[in-house]
């Protein structure tokens, strides 16, 4: 891929630092042509940023501080690699609050802003105060990008009408989630202690209230009159976890909590499953809520049919042929929808198919890098 314009990614959340933001980053990253790529990232641990920063193949500028902050020190360092680098494009990888510096960006030599949202803007535009910011923002920035038609209905209006909109979720490895071949599946299911007829519903996320972990736990007693050796499998690890044990002492034969597992453990017990389930529902009046959820499209990917929540852009990862949506905190309709899905394996089959076909037409990581080379390379408006 030639590259004629060259990015400079401003951004807090950046490798070696886990989560979601610095996930999405690192992953779009690797869609482009290295040689047009420079990252101006915070540092939490200075040896640790170091030791990762050698293995990319793209410079990584480091802010010396845990924090980076739209202060006019931030900005000003920001606006020398600008001008050194001869930087074309400023990516602000989170565009709260770090797109505060789009106007330094233009001033000191870039002829195109574009800053990414990832669902905490919503909580944003509600509040006064931060909605002024994010006005500000968008007067200054070209593009500004979004994970879900949710979170754009949402927050638009707080942005106002100067950026133009562009959908950038986070893309699929549809090479490394994939269906499980029958040997495969077998394999993990039986170091799992099940067999190959156990019915298993797989949820794999942190465990907070929002991704409706306890819903399935309150469910599995319908579940388990029906199909009595049904299995619940709980992957992640959060803060919720003791209430979410304390919640399934009567289910406890059917439920396992198999906390945070390594990448390939975690896809090969996905894989495994009869089912995907994350009812996830929105709490606290709006703010915490499903930006998207990537997790409804890596379990499509493996060919497992999906069960999500109606928070946020959770509905928008399935189609009626790939999964079923149901409002997470009604566990009699989530108990129904588990038990017709474990009772009809040529509907799951041909959910799972269908989920696999969906995920490679719409959201591999060609199909969004593509989209991001095509924000990033061309000419402003």
């Amino acid at each position: 891929m030639s590259a004629s314009r060259k990015t400079l990614v401003v951004t807090n959340d950046f490798p070696p630092r886990i989560g979601g933001i610095q996930s999405y980053l690192r992953d779009f990253i690797a869609t482009q042509d290295p040689e047009s790529i420079v990252v101006f990232a915070s540092t939490q641990n200075a040896e640790e940023a170091h030791a990762y920063d050698k293995t990319l193949d793209y410079e990584v500028i480091r802010w010396p501080r845990s924090v980076m902050l739209p202060t006019p020190t931030t900005a000003h360092a920001m606006a020398e690699i600008i001008r050194e680098r001869e930087i074309d494009n400023v990516w602000f990888g989170a565009a709260a609050p770090l797109a505060l510096m789009a106007g330094t960006a233009k001033q000191a030599g870039a002829s195109k802003v574009i800053a990414s949202t990832h669902g905490h803007e919503v909580g944003w535009s509600m509040l006064p105060g931060s909605r002024q910011s994010l006005r500000k923002i968008g007067t200054e920035v070209d593009v500004l990008t979004y994970i879900s038609q949710y979170t754009l209905r949402r927050f638009k209006s707080a942005f106002g009408s100067h950026p133009t909109f562009e959908h950038l979720p986070s893309g699929v490895d549809v090479k490394r989630f994939t269906p499980a071949t029958p040997e495969d599946k077998s394999a993990t299911r039986k170091k799992l202690g099940f067999t190959d007829t156990t019915p298993v519903i797989a949820c794999n996320s942190r465990l907070v209230p929002r991704k409706g972990q306890d819903s399935l736990i309150k469910a599995m007693p319908q579940v388990i009159a029906a199909r009595p050796d049904a299995q619940l499998l709980i992957v992640g690890s959060g803060r919720y976890e003791s209430t979410l044990r304390r919640l399934a002492t009567d289910v406890s034969q059917n439920v396992k909590f198999l906390g945070r597992l390594e990448y390939q453990d975690m896809i090969n017990t996905l894989a495994a499953a009869d089912i995907f389930a994350m009812p996830a529902r929105t709490r606290g009046g709006g703010l915490d809520v499903e930006g998207l959820g990537i997790v409804y499209l890596e379990a499509q990917a493996c060919g497992v049919p999906v069960i999500a929540g109606t928070s946020g852009g959770a509905p928008e990862t399935v189609t009626p042929a790939t999964g079923l949506v149901v409002e997470g905190s009604d566990v009699d309709k989530l108990s129904e929808l588990l038990i017709e899905l474990l009772d009809d394996p040529i509907r799951r089959a041909a959910m799972g198919a269908a989920g696999r076909a969906h995920v490679e037409a719409e959201w591999s990581w060609e199909i969004m890098g593509e989209r991001l080379t095509n924000i990033l390379q061309s000419e402003p408006r």
